[in-house]
C-alpha cells in the first residue's frame, strides 16, 4: 500500500512539471515579464518553505492523515485554478496552491515511509525521491500530449482527476501505519537543529542542490527554446536528464542505510557537484547541456538520500519529520531565491553564464560550509573518545 505514497506524489509533483514546461507559452502568449516566469518558478517553492517550518512538527505529533487530506484538496485545487489561469496574479496564485499542497503531502508521506522502516528508511526515502523526479520528468511530457487535444488547461485537468481517485486509498494508508511520535514537537526546534554539525552539513548540500533545481526549472525552456527545441523536445531532454534520479537514489539510499559515515559520501558527492555546475554555465549547445545535466543529476541522487539519512541519523525517528522539513524548508527557501533571480541573470548573460554561473559559486560556498561542519562533527567526536 506504501506504493500509493509514491504514486500519488508522483502525480502531485507532475503538476509542476507540466507548470516548467509552460513557461515560455505563459510568457509569450500572456505578455508577462521575465521577472514575472521567475516568480512562477519560484512561489511553489516559497509555499513550500512556509509549509516546511510551520507544518512540518505537525508530522512528528502524528497528524498524517490531516496533512495528507489538506495536501490532495489543495493540490488538486491548485491545478483546477491553473486550468482557467491567464493572469501573472492567478498563475501564481494556482503554483502556490500547489506548492502548499506538495509539501504538505511530502511531509506526510516522508514521515510515514519512516515510521514503516525506520531502518530502511535511506531506501524508501530515496523511492520517494525517485517518484518526485518521475513526476517532474513524466510532467513535461504528459502536458505536451494532451496539451495538443485541449490547449494548456487540458493536463492541469487531467492531474487534478487522477489525484482525486487516488486520494481516499493514500489517506487510508497514510491512517494506519505507525509511526514514532514526538508530543512536543514544535516549529521552534527546528532551526535549533542547524547547531548539530552534521545536520548542517546535510543542509548545506540540499540547499546548493536546491538553488541549482530552481535556475535550471526557471531558464531550462528558454535557454532550450532559444536553441529551437521545441516543447516536445523540451520534454524529452528533460526526461533524459532526469533518469538517475529515477534509479539511483533507492540503491543509494539503501547503501548509506548501512553505511557508519553517510556524511563522507555526502561531501565527496557535494565536491563533485560544484565543478559540474560551473561547467554548465561555460558551455553552451543542446547535446552539451544535455550531457553535463545528466551527469549533474547523477550526483544529486546520490546526495538527495544521504543527505535525508545523515539527518534521520542525528535526530531520530521521533524527530525525523522536523528534521527532513528543515531540509526541505533550506532547499525550497534556497530553490525560490534563485528561480525568481534566475531569468534575469540569464537574460544578462544573454545565456546560461549568468544563471549557472550563479549556482556554481552558491555551490562552492556551500561545500565549504558542509566540509567545515562535518570537520567540527568529527573534531567534538575525538575529544569525547579521548574524554
Amino acid at each position: 500500500m506504501h506504493r500509493l505514497v509514491y504514486l500519488s506524489y508522483l502525480l502531485m509533483v507532475g503538476s509542476a512539471g507540466v507548470t516548467f514546461v509552460f513557461l515560455e507559452d505563459f510568457e509569450s502568449q500572456f505578455g508577462l515579464p521575465a521577472w514575472g516566469v521567475g516568480l512562477i518558478a519560484s512561489i511553489g517553492f516559497l509555499t513550500a518553505v512556509v509549509s516546511s517550518i510551520l507544518i512540518s512538527p505537525l508530522g512528528d505529533r502524528g497528524y498524517l492523515r490531516l496533512l495528507g487530506a489538506i495536501g490532495f484538496a489543495t493540490t488538486i485545487s491548485g491545478n483546477v485554478m491553473f486550468g482557467f489561469s491567464t493572469e501573472l496574479w492567478s498563475l501564481s496564485a494556482s503554483r502556490a496552491l500547489t506548492g502548499i499542497g506538495t509539501g504538505l503531502f511530502s511531509i506526510a508521506g516522508r514521515k510515514a515511509l519512516i515510521g514503516e522502516a525506520a531502518d530502511d528508511s535511506g531506501e524508501k526515502i530515496g523511492q520517494f525521491i525517485s517518484a518526485a523526479v518521475a513526476g517532474f520528468i513524466l510532467g513535461p511530457i504528459f502536458g505536451t500530449v494532451l496539451s495538443e487535444f485541449g490547449g494548456i488547461p487540458t493536463p492541469f485537468f487531467v492531474l487534478s482527476a487522477l489525484l482525486a481517485l487516488v486520494a481516499l486509498p493514500t489517506m487510508a494508508w497514510l491512517s494506519a501505519v505507525p509511526v514514532a511520535v514526538s508530543i512536543g514537537a514544535s516549529a521552534r526546534e527546528m532551526l535549533p537543529m542547524l547547531r548539530i554539525p552534521g545536520v548542517r552539513a546535510a543542509a548545506a548540500a540540499q540547499v546548493a542542490v536546491f538553488f541549482n533545481i530552481g535556475v535550471f526549472d526557471a531558464t531550462v525552456d528558454e535557454y532550450l527554446t532559444d536553441l529551437g527545441v521545441s516543447n516536445a523536445g523540451v520534454g524529452l531532454i528533460i526526461g533524459i536528464i532526469g533518469l538517475p534520479l529515477l534509479i539511483i537514489p533507492r540503491l543509494v539510499g539503501r547503501y548509506v542505510d548501512q553505511s557508519p559515515r553517510p556524511a563522507d559520501i555526502l561531501l565527496i558527492a557535494l565536491g563533485f557537484f560544484v565543478p559540474i555546475v560551473i561547467t554548465i554555465g561555460l558551455w553552451a549547445g543542446v547535446v552539451v547541456f544535455a550531457v553535463l545535466a545528466f551527469i549533474q543529476t547523477t550526483v544529486e541522487s546520490i546526495l538527495f538520500p544521504t543527505s535525508v539519512r545523515v539527518v534521520i541519523n542525528e535526530t531520530g525517528a521521533e524527530q525525523s519529520a522536523t528534521g527532513t522539513g528543515l531540509l526541505e524548508a533550506a532547499g525550497s527557501l534556497a530553490a525560490a531565491f534563485s528561480a525568481l533571480v534566475a531569468p534575469v541573470a540569464f537574460d544578462l548573460t544573454d545565456g546560461p553564464l549568468g544563471s549557472f554561473g550563479m549556482s556554481g559559486v552558491f555551490a562552492a560556498v556551500m561545500f565549504l560550509i558542509a566540509r567545515s561542519s562535518i570537520r567540527a562533527r568529527d573534531s567534538s567526536d575525538i575529544r569525547l573518545d579521548t574524554a
